[in-house]
């Protein structure tokens, strides 16, 4: 960049301003008095490449190649030991390949602590500069720890002259943790449910050691668990050490239910320094309905005007209770209705025989009606039962063969 002096010797006539200015930039450039004492620059243009650090910046990525250049790094650390700084190089260098990039401007009349600039080439320290340009000159800036203090390094995007704040005493490092729960939406009830944990920390320091449980729902039964997981009657729980900065670990669990309706799950992560982190998922459990409708006649063949009895059997096969079941049976023409009685009262209407409705039915329960008629005519007859209920959306039919002679 060019640099434009201003001193207190301004006025003097051209030959001894140009001695003055020479005896100032020189004692930048030794090192000469303390950073606060050093005299004053001013800035008016940035970019010149004579003077410039490094090429023009314009992307976060054109910063980060400042610091992989192999050629240009060790011009940090000559600019830096000019201005007496006692950290770490590498800290800075780290910081500038992967720490969060600021971009901003640097306000005209900002004061500098130094700037780095060059001299035939050379890497030089300029201290104790004001930017006192026309306008806000661009520039990217980031935060870096070194030695226990807390630095941020700006560098103006036309010349890459970087110079660093300190901002005091650095934070202790401590981590924050955050907990995620993810379970499937739905799930049949004897299926396996495995839920997955994922812990995070997210602070700027590693958790030693935290403490996962799991607490079991009720209903539900524990199968297995990932990375060394332990179960209790109550609980599953793990151990997790050395939880490094911006890292994840990732354990699960497997369970089973019989119990149909939502399951809840509200693990809980406890560090030793990050304390404690929650969350929630859930399951919603699907029982299993499945049933089996069955006539049969208790005597066949029939002979004309004898009774003819029909038992209907209606059995849940599954685990989850059905509702709404409704029965209605057809007679055949060469039959007439005689009685009916069963789990629910019977009602007749010329052929049409129906079953008042059954609330429901739990799983594994059985319901059975029992139908008389009498046979009028010799036939090969079919008595026609339809079945149907909340769970199912089209009915299920049956018929029996009865022969009358």
């Amino acid at each position: 960049m060019d640099w434009f002096l201003g001193t207190r010797f301004g006025n003097l006539p051209p030959v001894k301003r140009s001695v003055a200015i020479l005896v100032i930039f020189f004692a930048a450039l030794l090192g000469l008095g303390q950073p606060g004492q050093a005299e004053e620059h001013r800035a008016t243009r940035l970019g010149h490449p004579a003077t410039r650090f490094a090429p023009t910046m314009h992307t976060v990525e054109d910063l980060r190649d400042r610091f992989r250049d192999e050629k240009l790094w060790p011009d940090f650390g000559v600019v830096l030991a000019q201005w007496g700084w006692t950290g770490d190089l590498q800290d800075l260098r780290r910081a500038g390949l992967t720490a969060d990039v600021i971009d901003g401007k640097i306000p005209v009349g900002t004061r500098m602590p130094f700037m780095s600039s060059r001299k035939n080439g050379a890497a030089i320290c300029l201290r104790n500069v004001i930017w006192a340009g026309e306008a806000p000159v661009e520039a990217y800036a980031f935060n870096f720890s070194s030695k226990g203090r807390l630095y941020r390094c700006v560098i103006p995007k036309p010349c890459s002259n970087f110079f660093l704040e300190d901002l005091g005493p650095a934070p202790i490092p401590m981590p924050a943790l955050a907990l995620q729960c993810n379970a499937p939406d739905r799930q049949f009830t004897g299926r396996q449910i495995k839920v997955s944990l994922t812990l995070k920390n997210s602070g700027d320091g590693a958790e030693a050691r935290t403490s996962i449980a799991l607490p079991i729902p009720p209903g539900a039964t524990f199968v297995s668990a990932s990375d060394g997981g332990e179960a209790t009657l109550e609980r599953v729980t793990w151990e997790i050490t050395g939880l490094a900065t911006n890292s994840t670990r990732e354990v699960s669990a497997v369970f089973t239910t019989e119990r149909a309706g939502r399951m809840d799950f509200k693990p809980v992560a406890i560090g030793t320094q990050a304390g404690q982190a929650t969350c929630e998922c859930y399951t919603k459990v699907l029982g299993v309905y499945a049933v089996l409708v069955e006539v049969i006649d208790i005597e066949d063949p029939v002979e004309v005007g004898k009774p003819v009895n029909y038992v209907i059997t209606v059995t849940n096969q599954g685990n989850q209770t059905g509702t709404g079941i409704r029965v209605i049976c057809t007679v055949p023409d060469s039959q007439e209705y005689v009685s009916g009685s069963g789990s629910t009262p019977v009602e007749a209407n010329g052929r049409t025989i129906t079953m008042s409705p059954l609330p429901s039915l739990e799983g594994k329960q059985v319901a059975t009606w029992r139908v008389q008629t009498r046979a009028i005519r010799p036939d090969d007859s079919r008595f026609k039962v339809e079945f149907t209920t909340d769970q199912f959306e089209k009915p299920i039919r049956r018929e029996e063969s009865t022969r009358l002679f």
